[in-house]
């Protein structure tokens, strides 16, 4: 990866910004047919003549911000705001802004995370005006890492893609964005909301929530001592699958909204490609021999016949053993902060969206009781201890769709579409994009 100095955003760069909006969400299209791919069978049936070429780094830059890039802070426009205003915005949203997505992607030159989480913010509105937008050139400097060298080890057969997906998955020339989803911090904190009858008025419902496992037959999980001294509520029950089909649902949509900013940037950039599934997540994050993926570490539990990914070391990992030593403890980091006060939030260089006084703003952030601290880790706890993982009906790190981007073989679809099938972007891609330098021809 070579570096994107911030010296102005190059005028190619500068249209793809001005696209209209409209023309983007409504031009947006599957384009699978990429330089040097090849269709072997069907009614399309085609062999690119041109060489594959991969995206440079300004082509990815303008994906990757689309996606991650710093926003300015959230507004949080409630009654109790708390500690949800203290987090920093992205384009797309996240529950109780966390944002416990993180997009991976790899090319022909290595596997890369996007570490947006680092990133801070400068003013109330980040890209403000024209002399903004080259911020992203050190956006993608600074918080794109390498991982790896070479392409991610993905081989284009089952177990891991599934056959309709096989001729074009992670072909050379192509980059895959894989945004990978972390669900145990965002199911600790909707734990504490739900059963704090303090920490609970974000949620709008009073707590005391009473959790019961339902696959053991409606037994308290772990809780039944908070029933007993009227902490928690007979009268409020929520299951634990209920409860973590509601948190993985929500969390899942963040990949979703990532996939779909990176495929109308790609619109607007000339560039081609698609959002898709068909494929197995164990296998892409590396949890088989089949292949390393993306490298994840992975756990047994005996609840559980399939191999449970918990996060890669050091890169982003799940708030849950063996990343923490209990329950417990992953409980105390994961609402580490959530105490933090407005002084404290603007001393770490963030910026403070609202105009109330920090005091005023202090005086009504609902924060955890200690009981509702020991609660939520006496649930956790259970959860962990009666199935060998956290959470127990979902998997702690889950990938449900790629954002392939590639440069489209025109030739393919000039045979086999009708004119309309790309757009100008996509036809002057290269005259605007690589100095009119055209794909070569194979030999």
């Amino acid at each position: 990866m070579t570096s994107l100095k911030p010296d102005g955003l190059p005028p190619q760069a500068q249209a793809a910004w001005d696209y209209p909006l409209y023309d983007a969400i409504l031009g947006r299209r599957s384009r699978r047919f990429g330089l040097g791919m090849e269709m072997a069978s069907g009614p399309f049936k085609y062999r690119s003549d041109k060489e594959p070429v991969g995206l440079n780094d300004l082509e990815t830059a303008m994906l990757v911000a689309a996606a991650t890039a710093t926003t300015g802070p959230i507004l949080a426009e409630t009654t109790l705001p708390g500690g949800m205003v203290k987090t920093i915005g992205k384009p797309y949203p996240s529950a109780m802004g966390s944002h416990r997505a993180r997009l991976f992607f790899t090319n022909d030159h290595g596997v890369f995370v996007v570490n947006a989480d680092q990133a801070k913010m400068t003013k109330m509105k980040e890209y403000e005006d024209k002399s903004d937008r080259e911020k992203i050139l050190g956006f993608y400097d600074t918080y794109v890492e390498k991982l790896d060298d070479g392409r991610m080890d993905l081989p284009p057969k089952e177990p891991g893609v599934w056959p309709h997906n096989q001729w074009v998955t992670n072909m050379p020339g192509t980059t895959l964005f894989m945004p990978v989803i972390d669900v145990t911090k965002d199911l600790i904190k909707l734990i504490l909301n739900l059963c704090d009858s303090k920490a609970g008025r974000y949620a709008g419902e009073g707590g005391g929530y009473f959790i019961v496992d339902d696959r053991n037959g409606m037994k308290p999980c772990g809780n039944q001592q908070w029933v007993d001294n009227g902490f928690l509520s007979k009268k409020k029950i929520m299951t634990l699958s209920r409860l973590e089909k509601i948190i993985s649902d929500g969390m899942l949509a963040e990949g979703a909204f990532m996939s779909q900013l990176i495929a109308l940037a790609m619109h607007a950039t000339g560039i081609g490609g698609w959002i898709y599934g068909g494929f197995s997540s164990t296998v892409v994050l590396g949890g088989t021999p089949a292949c390393r993926g993306l490298g994840f570490r992975f756990i047994q539990s005996p609840s559980d016949p399939f191999p449970i990914p918990v996060g890669r070391a050091g890169v982003f990992e799940a708030f849950c053993p063996p990343n923490y030593a209990s329950m417990r403890e992953a409980v105390d980091v994961a609402i580490a902060g959530a105490t933090m006060t407005m002084d404290q939030w603007e001393a770490k260089g963030m910026i403070k969206p609202h105009t109330a006084p920090n005091s005023q703003f202090d005086k009504n952030t609902a924060q955890a009781s200690p009981d509702g601290v020991e609660c939520v880790k006496d649930i956790c706890s259970y959860i962990y201890d009666t199935y060998g993982k956290f959470p127990a009906t979902v998997d702690p790190m889950q990938i449900s769709l790629f954002a392939q981007a590639h440069h489209l073989d025109l030739d393919f679809y000039d045979k086999h579409m009708k004119p309309g099938a790309y757009s100008d972007s996509h036809k002057n891609h290269f005259r605007d994009w690589h100095g009119n330098e055209m794909p070569k021809t194979r030999t």
